[in-house]
């Protein structure tokens, strides 16, 4: 079928319109390219990160205006004891208040049960967690302050402060007392490792707990006592008694020092006797 004319006129002009149309964008995103603003990586950066400030400062305030509505308690509280309008008062509505109560009614024991509560806001949990006492630790508090720790001091300390220590009991406050008589007292804490099966670990759980006060310790004169006399002395037996009578009949004694002339006493030895001693 051949067309007219006319009709080919026509047909023409209807296929530059399309072009026109369809190119026109192009030609004009091509144009004015050069004049586009050119953002650079950095640039995206910094508006993406002003981008997220400006959400997380949204989001603060939207924090701050529900923290608003909730306050800090006046006083330390049992949360088992707060009835419904307790609540109210600090900031929850009546249901909210009302759920916590029937969960308080199972016994809270601590602030993880309180926490768990489904309805309870963390920012109302962050206000009262500090304020908040519960029948246990109630009970704690009160034996810690009726639990006064005392120092005892190792040479003049009764037999019940003894066992008040942790790991003493009637056994070693019996013997820590005959020792200390036995001695003539302690001048040092490590002495009581010489008693039966008292080890360091025992001695480390009191060492903060005793003490060695301004007792005098009781002084053995190695020119006047007699053989009896300084062989009741745990750190000497009866040869090394013996001995010291044996020296001071040929030569009294002029200072401590002068009985390690015994072959007897080694430096170990007389380290551990001379708080005892004394020369008149």
């Amino acid at each position: 079928m051949s067309l007219s004319k006319r009709n080919r006129r026509g047909l023409i002009w209807l296929l530059l319109i399309a072009l026109i149309v369809a190119y026109t964008p192009r030609i004009l995103t091509f144009v004015f390219a050069a004049d586009a603003p050119v953002i650079s990586h950095h640039e995206l950066l910094e508006i993406h990160d002003e981008f997220i400030e400006a959400e997380h400062q949204e989001q603060d305030e939207r924090k701050r205006g529900r923290a608003n509505r909730f306050n800090i308690p006046q006083e330390r509280f049992d949360p088992n004891t707060y009835f419904i309008e307790d609540w109210v008062k600090l900031g929850l509505s009546e249901k909210q208040a009302e759920v916590v109560v029937n969960f308080a009614k199972r016994g809270l024991r601590s602030n993880d049960d309180l926490k768990r509560i489904f309805v309870f806001p963390n920012e109302l949990f962050d206000l009262v967690k500090d304020s908040t006492v519960y029948p246990e630790q109630e009970i704690e508090l009160r034996e810690e302050v009726q639990r006064v720790i005392q120092l005892v001091d190792l040479n003049i300390g009764t037999p019940e402060e003894f066992e008040s220590l942790p790991g003493i009991g009637p056994f070693y406050a019996k013997l820590i007392i005959e020792q200390r008589e036995k001695l003539g007292g302690f001048y040092d804490k490590n002495q009581l490792l010489e008693l039966y099966k008292f080890d360091k670990e025992r001695l480390a759980k009191i060492d903060s707990l005793i003490f060695i006060g301004n007792t005098l310790l009781r002084k053995i004169d190695l020119n006047h006592a007699d053989i009896n006399a300084l062989k009741a002395h745990p750190y000497i037996d009866y040869s090394i008694a013996n001995s010291i009578v044996k020296m001071r009949a040929q030569q009294p004694f002029e200072r401590i020092e002068d009985i390690r002339r015994s072959k007897l006493i080694d430096e170990n030895l007389f380290l551990k006797l001379k708080p005892y001693l004394i020369v008149k």
